[in-house]
């Protein structure tokens, strides 16, 4: 259905004007702010090609008869998301991989050597600050997909992490390239499937890893 179609429906249905914004974002595929005379609606682009099934349960959502986001539109993002490559507009030369005790891009190499064969296009980087005061959570790593890019919390870069650890977080975030997140039937948010799991636990020092993380779970959220 052409987009100019669905935004008339909507109107009929609403009776009061929709605006649409198709955007090329590479966070936020989907937004919606109801305002008193006017639904502004942003999107991104993909859904330009998206089947009925998914217009209809976005338009439930839109007039608000759904309160949730539904599945079908839920899944039609994530399969989205993981098909968007944005890789081009990082620069590695801006990337910040050498840190006090560890090189990122070093670690990352020799971790697609050896499980990866060299397939992975990946590129990582440090975030945040070594010193981190007052945390009530840990964030070790992120993975941005649109990106193809690795984060990892400068809060690692310090001899109290050992490398098994730092590590263990690189692949990790690794294998979320590897194994994309899905909703299932049910609208649940798969990110750590069977697959992730199992491959999770080839990496030679998972054990010590995790049993690291563990023992020293208090020590994280003090200050160092």
């Amino acid at each position: 259905m052409p987009l100019s179609s669905f935004q008339k429906q909507l109107e009929d249905d609403l009776q009061n004007s929709v605006k649409f914004t198709i955007n090329d974002n590479r966070s936020t595929m989907l937004s919606v702010k109801w305002e008193p005379h006017c639904t502004k609606v942003s999107l991104h682009r993909f859904f330009l090609n998206a089947p009925e099934n998914v217009l209809n349960a976005l338009a439930g959502y839109i007039k608000r008869k759904d309160r949730k986001i539904a599945p079908a539109v839920k899944t039609f993002i994530e399969e989205n998301l993981n098909k968007l490559d944005y890789s081009q507009v990082v620069n590695p030369a801006k990337l910040h991989v050498q840190g006090e005790t560890y090189h990122l891009k070093q670690l990352l190499g020799d971790l697609n050597q050896e499980y990866f064969d060299n397939t992975l296009k990946l590129n990582i980087t440090w975030f945040g600050k070594r010193v981190q005061r007052n945390r009530s959570q840990v964030t070790f790593g992120l993975y941005h997909r649109p990106l193809k890019l690795i984060k990892i919390n400068r809060l690692l870069d310090s001899p109290k992490f050992p490398p098994y650890l730092v590590t263990y977080v690189i692949y990790h975030e690794m294998l979320h390239h590897v194994c994309p997140s899905y909703f299932d039937e049910k609208g649940k948010h798969r990110i750590h499937n069977k697959e992730f799991k199992m491959l999770e636990k080839k990496f030679r020092h998972y054990h010590e890893a995790k049993q690291w993380i563990e023992q020293n779970r208090e020590r994280l959220f003090a200050r160092f």
